[in-house]
């Protein structure tokens, strides 16, 4: 947008697009109407000591109310241009705090989902270790059952040969007896018969 300046030598208004700007080493700006008024205040004069600086041509009385309605309405415009401008930037700003949002929510979405797969693998090797130290108890168990039952029908087996040879050693110690009774029985009577014979022999 245009802007209007002043001669800093005569003060007279600068029409927009007109006139020098000089720049200083310091960053101090002087706005000069004409070579006219550039060459006077490089040469050191003052305007005060210049009769013709300081007078402004006066416009006609219908231009004067032109351009200060011109004015309202270049001060309008750059009003409404201002406004447009602040809306979107606060437009953009919150487009972009929605965005930062969506996208912390994202993240935390996600963060919470792997938590929850960790949880999940988790839980699932726990069982599975306590699946297989379940199986191993139970092989163990099983193993140690099957160990003591053989170890039981050894020891059966042993108990039942143990009693079959002493039922056998006892018939056998039973016969002999027998055997010897018989014998001695045997024996008894045929000395009872010698002795008979002998009596017998005796009295005939």
């Amino acid at each position: 947008m245009p802007r209007e300046r002043r001669c800093d030598f005569c003060e007279s208004q600068i029409e927009p697009g007109t006139g020098t700007m000089f720049v200083r080493t310091d960053g101090t700006t002087i706005h000069f109407c004409s070579s006219k008024c550039e060459n006077n205040a490089n040469l050191g004069r003052e305007s005060r000591d210049l009769e013709w600086a300081g007078q402004e041509v006066e416009a006609p009385e219908g231009e004067e109310g032109e351009d200060e309605e011109a004015d309202e309405e270049e001060a309008a415009e750059s009003e409404k241009a201002t406004e447009q401008v602040v809306e979107s930037v606060d437009e953009a700003e919150t487009a972009e705090a929605a965005e930062e949002e969506a996208e912390a929510d994202e993240e935390d979405t996600e963060e919470e989902a792997e938590e929850a797969d960790d949880e999940t693998e988790s839980d699932e090797t726990g069982e599975a270790e306590a699946d297989e130290e379940t199986e191993d108890a139970g092989e163990t168990e099983d193993a140690g059952e099957t160990e003591d039952a053989g170890e039981t029908e050894a020891d059966e087996a042993d108990d039942e040969t143990e009693g079959d040879d002493e039922t056998e050693g006892d018939e056998a110690d039973e016969a002999d007896e027998e055997t010897e009774d018989a014998e001695a029985d045997a024996a008894e009577d045929e000395t009872q018969d010698d002795e008979d014979g002998e009596e017998t022999e005796a009295e005939a």
